[in-house]
């Protein structure tokens, strides 16, 4: 069973539209790709773990659902300032979560 959390706590996530204005191969990392993404009044680089299921040229210009409040992570390629949202067991089984048309980077999810 997966613990359950009170309305409250779940508030407090800020998740938000992005959209991929740029995404590029990490030299030396076998399953990250680094992101450029627009939060609408900001641009964010979050490193992702999905080079296993994409190539950078087909994310560019994609919206996204985006973790905008997670702290920064050092990690050993660069620092993460986010997180972007996806589903599945992993490998080349990533699917990377959409908003409709009509949204907009920036705009809050909620």
């Amino acid at each position: 069973m997966i613990d359950e959390i009170e309305i409250e706590k779940f508030s407090k996530i800020d998740l938000r539209v992005g959209q991929i204005n740029k995404a590029s191969y990490i030299e030396g990392a076998d399953r990250l790709l680094k992101l450029l993404v627009d939060l609408g009044d900001e641009q964010r680089e979050i490193l992702a773990g999905i080079r296993t299921a994409y190539e950078p040229k087909e994310l560019q210009g994609r919206l996204v659902v985006v973790v905008a409040n997670l702290k920064p992570r050092k990690m050993r390629f660069g620092v993460s300032q986010g997180m972007i949202l996806a589903a599945g067991p992993g490998g080349k089984d990533i699917f990377l979560l959409s908003p409709d048309s009509g949204a907009v980077p920036g705009m809050k999810i909620s």
